[in-house]
């Protein structure tokens, strides 16, 4: 359905955490870009073990009069993606902001860059990386003890 004007995405970012304050003001704690895996032993894979990440996602919708509909694609190194939930939401006034916080598992399969784009129906209207970085800390093994 044709809306009478479509809201632009104000913020679109992950982050560890959002806290929302009783007045509805917004803070984002440790807002992420890259993630670092690191693998530490004598025994440590060459690539990196397949994992899952929480992250939180928010985006933050405004000057948009009507029902709109909003998701998060994540879009991996590979090129396969997945979709959070379709996030319903209103504005009813052009300074009207609606946020959307998403809580996500992101499961890493490689290092790489993993794009996260943010959807308004089915359009992107923003996207940012997450840089995905595996580190490797091999020790020698010990074949017996000094004497």
């Amino acid at each position: 359905m044709e809306q009478p004007l479509e809201p632009h995405l104000r913020i679109g970012a992950l982050c560890e955490r959002v806290l929302e304050e009783k007045d509805g003001v917004l803070s984002l704690i440790r807002v992420i870009d890259r993630l670092i895996i690191t693998a530490e032993g004598t025994d440590v894979p060459k690539e990196i073990p397949p994992s899952q990440v929480p992250l939180t996602a928010l985006m933050s919708w405004v000057g948009g009069l009507g029902d709109y509909e909003a998701k998060i694609r994540a879009v991996f190194p590979g090129g396969e993606s997945i979709e959070s939930i379709t996030l319903p939401f209103h504005l009813d006034a052009l300074d009207r902001v609606q946020n959307l916080i998403v809580q996500l598992v992101l499961p890493i399969r490689r290092s790489g860059v993993h794009w996260f784009n943010f959807l308004l129906g089915d359009q992107i209207k923003g996207r940012v990386p997450l840089r995905v970085i595996y580190e490797r800390k091999e020790h020698p093994k010990r074949t017996g003890q000094p004497t």
